[in-house]
């Protein structure tokens, strides 16, 4: 398995999303004594050399003691594909892969995000299946997947799985990722106040609202 160095990595955390079945903004989340945005980037930094957060115009972030850059969308409401389009075009000229997260992923981890880039080789994409179903705010992408994302766009489709239909992809489901990370905290999004228990749960952590 080889890999791209840290110099040729970028991360885009997608965090414009309205987080209608949380209730309430899943950045700011509290996720022990840290938000689940800055967790997720606490996690993810080390491993990339810049991190990008892809936001909506007017998203207010929480605060966070590391490095990064905020894009903000450059159309309103135009979906998590048009934002992963900027963000790739926006590190494009020394980013050779990047990996695209939800900020709602507060169990991803290291070992796992390696793995991803280590798999890319050739390949447009490594994206991960949950239950048959691509995870592509999870993966892995060559930095020239922009032009297919951009090709797809610009016909006015705008779905995400439109754009990664036609890339090179190489797929990675539950039971191979299990052996990398065995709580598959890549497949676990917190869109739920449910989900949201159960991944502080995993963690050990304390549900802020409960004893």
């Amino acid at each position: 398995m080889t890999t791209l160095p840290r110099s040729q990595r970028a991360a885009l955390i997608v965090c414009g999303g309205e987080s209608r079945r949380m209730g309430q903004s899943k950045p700011h989340l509290p996720f022990g004594n840290e938000t689940m945005l800055e967790r997720v980037v606490r996690i993810v930094s080390p491993v990339v050399e810049e991190v990008v957060l892809l936001t909506s115009k007017v998203q207010e972030l929480p605060l966070l003691p590391y490095e990064y850059v905020e894009l903000a969308d450059r159309v309103e409401q135009q979906g998590p594909a048009a934002a992963i389009y900027e963000g790739l075009k926006f590190v494009t000229g020394w980013a050779e892969a990047t990996i695209v997260l939800g900020c709602d992923l507060p169990l991803v981890t290291q070992p796992s995000i390696e793995y991803l880039f280590g798999q890319l080789s050739a390949n447009d994409a490594v994206i991960p299946l949950h239950e048959e179903m691509p995870q592509p705010l999870a993966a892995v992408y060559a930095n020239r997947a922009m032009e297919t994302f951009d090709k797809i766009l610009s016909t006015g489709n705008h779905r995400l799985l439109s754009c990664i239909e036609p890339l090179k992809t190489r797929w990675i489901d539950a039971s191979e990722l299990a052996g990398i990370d065995p709580n598959l905290g890549l497949l676990r999004n917190v869109n739920t106040p449910d989900a949201y228990r159960e991944a502080l749960q995993i963690a050990g952590l304390k549900h802020p609202l409960e004893d």
